[in-house]
C-alpha cells in the first residue's frame, strides 16, 4: 500500500517564521536556541529576522517542525500557525470536500447560527474574526463585515457569513469544532439540536462522517463529529436516511438518526430508538391510510395494522414465497419488540440483568431501518399507483 500523501511543509515553515517575527532581534538568537534551533548572533538577526529563522528551520523534518510549532503554540493561540499545523496533520486523513462544507452552509441558512450565544462571541471562539482581514473592504476586519451586513443591513445569510469567516477553506479540525459548537447544549435546546443532526448527518455521511452523541451535560446531549468506520456505519445507512427523511423529517428521520447515533455509544438507548422508529412509521402509515390505532397498541399490533393497509399481511397473499417473506418480517418486528422489552433502557432492571452490546444494538437498528424503509417504500409505491 502506498504511503499517504504528505502536505507541503512550506506553509508550516512560513507560519513558524511569522510566529517568531515579532520577537526582538536582540533576543531572537536566545529564543531560537531555547527552541532547540542552531545558535547565531544578533547581527545576523538584525539583518533579517525572517531569514534568520528560515535558515534554521529549512532542513527540519515534518516531525521536528510540528514539535517546534507546538512549542510556539504553548505561548498562546496563533490562528495561522494552528491552521498550518492542521493542514500538515490532516494530510492523508479522510477529509470532507469544500463542496460538502458549502452544502452544510446552505442547510444552515434557516437556523439561528449561534442560538443562545451572541453571534460574535460564538464565532470568535472558532475564528479570530476581530483580526482576520475583511474580504469586502480594505482596512477592515471580518467582524466589521459581519457587523455591517448581518446586523445593520441584514443582507448576509448564514452561508455568506460562513464564507466570510473562512469556514469553507479552513482546516477540517476547525470546521468540525464549528459543527460541535453549533450543536452544543450551551448554544441551543435539545429539540433543535436533534433537528440539526437529522439534517446534517445525511450530508456528512457522504464523505464518511457523522455527528455522534458521545456524552451529556446535565442530561443534555453533546455531539462529536466521528468518522464512520467498522460498526459505526453500514452501506445502507445513507439510503435509509434519505428515504426516511423524505417521508417525514421531523419525527421519523429524527428517530432513525437518534438510533444511528446511539448504535455504538449507547446500545440500550439505540434499541429503544429502533422500536420508536418502527412505531412512528407504522402510526404515520395508518393515519395516512385513514385507519385508527389506540395509544395502548404495542409495536406488533401497530405493524399488523399498517401491513394490512399496505396489503403486506401474510394472509393477504397466496404465493408461498411471499407469505414466508412477509411472515418473517412480522417475526422481525415481534423480536424487536421483545428485545426492547428485555434489553433496552425503557424499563428498570435488576443487578444481574443482561445488558446489550454494540453488536446487539447494531442488529436491532439495522433491522428496524430496513423494515421501516420497506414500509415507507411500499406506501409510496401504492400512492403512486393510485389514479
Amino acid at each position: 500500500m502506498p504511503p499517504p500523501p504528505s502536505a507541503p511543509l512550506a506553509p508550516l515553515r512560513s507560519a513558524i517564521v511569522e510566529a517568531l517575527y515579532p520577537t526582538s532581534a536582540n533576543i531572537l538568537p536566545v529564543v531560537c536556541e531555547g527552541l532547540g534551533l542552531a545558535s547565531g548572533d544578533r547581527e545576523e538577526a538584525f539583518a533579517s529576522k525572517r531569514n534568520y529563522v528560515q535558515g534554521r528551520i529549512s532542513g527540519l523534518s515534518r516531525e521536528r517542525l510540528l514539535q517546534l510549532a507546538y512549542q510556539l503554540l504553548q505561548d498562546g493561540p496563533n490562528y495561522e500557525l494552528e491552521e498550518a499545523v492542521g493542514r500538515v496533520e490532516e494530510a492523508g486523513e479522510r477529509l470532507i470536500s469544500e463542496l460538502l462544507r458549502r452544502s452544510i452552509g446552505r442547510a444552515l441558512i434557516p437556523f439561528d447560527l449561534s442560538g443562545h450565544v451572541p453571534i460574535f462571541e460564538f464565532l470568535r471562539d472558532i475564528w479570530p474574526i476581530d483580526r482576520l482581514p475583511s474580504r469586502l473592504y480594505s482596512g477592515g476586519t471580518v467582524q466589521d463585515d459581519l457587523e455591517r451586513h448581518m446586523h445593520r443591513n441584514a443582507d448576509m445569510d448564514n452561508d455568506e457569513a460562513l464564507e466570510a469567516v473562512g469556514a469553507y477553506t479552513c482546516s477540517q479540525r476547525r470546521f468540525f469544532r464549528f459543527l460541535e459548537a453549533l450543536l452544543h447544549p450551551r448554544t441551543r435546546e435539545e429539540d433543535e439540536q436533534r433537528r440539526l443532526v437529522a439534517i446534517l448527518n445525511p450530508l456528512l455521511q457522504r464523505d464518511g462522517f457523522h455527528l455522534a452523541e458521545t456524552s451529556s451535560i446535565s442530561g443534555y446531549p453533546v455531539f462529536t463529529v466521528k468518522a464512520i468506520s467498522g460498526s459505526a456505519g453500514a452501506p445502507a445507512d445513507p439510503l435509509i436516511s434519505e428515504t426516511l427523511a423524505a417521508f417525514d423529517e421531523a419525527s421519523v428521520h429524527e428517530a432513525w438518526t437518534r438510533a444511528l447515533q446511539r448504535r455504538t455509544t449507547h446500545p440500550e438507548g439505540a434499541i429503544t430508538s429502533a422500536r420508536t422508529l418502527l412505531e412512528t412509521v407504522c402510526k404515520h402509515i395508518i393515519e395516512d391510510a385513514g385507519g385508527t390505532y389506540s395509544d395502548r397498541d404495542e409495536l406488533p399490533k401497530l405493524y399488523r395494522t399498517a401491513a394490512e393497509h399496505l396489503q403486506l399481511a401474510p394472509d393477504q397473499h397466496t404465493e408461498e414465497v411471499f407469505k414466508t417473506i412477509l411472515g418473517n418480517c412480522q417475526n422481525v418486528v415481534n423480536s424487536l419488540a421483545s428485545i426492547r422489552n428485555k434489553l433496552s433502557d425503557a424499563h428498570g432492571r435488576g443487578r444481574k440483568a443482561v445488558r446489550p452490546s454494540a453488536r446487539h444494538a447494531e442488529l436491532a437498528v439495522n433491522l428496524a431501518g430496513t423494515v421501516a424503509t420497506f414500509l415507507v417504500s411500499t406506501w409510496r409505491a401504492r400512492q403512486a399507483s393510485q389514479p
